[in-house]
């Protein structure tokens, strides 16, 4: 599985993203490496259709992804299950994403997607 944890330096909050993807992938059983991409300039947010820090991806599937908004240099928020807002995804949010990336992979290996 491809990991991506993109990130703009500024936004304090991907550390603690990191850790959570990486409980993530422990707790569905998943190997992968993390990618991260520090994003510096807005040539490089277009590039990487990066809406915020963090923005985290699973096979190209981001978590909670806003299409709506524009490629920028900022800070993101995450609305976890119960409403609260939060600069990082919960551990459900992750762990969701995570298995609709591997039922995905699943459906494509067996030709029934």
């Amino acid at each position: 599985m491809k990991v991506q944890l993109i990130y703009y330096p500024d936004c304090p909050s991907h550390e603690r993203a990191m850790e959570l993807v990486r409980q993530a992938l422990q707790a569905e059983g998943v190997q992968a490496e993390v990618e991260t991409v520090r994003i510096e300039t807005e040539a490089e947010a277009q590039r990487y259709r990066f809406i915020g820090s963090p923005t985290i991806r699973f096979n190209g599937v981001e978590v909670d992804p806003l299409p709506h908004l524009p490629y920028r240099l900022t800070c993101r928020t995450f609305r976890h299950e119960d409403g609260r807002l939060s600069p990082v995804p919960s551990l459900t949010m992750l762990r969701t994403t995570i298995q609709r990336v591997l039922e995905e992979k699943r459906k494509d290996v067996s030709g029934t997607g």
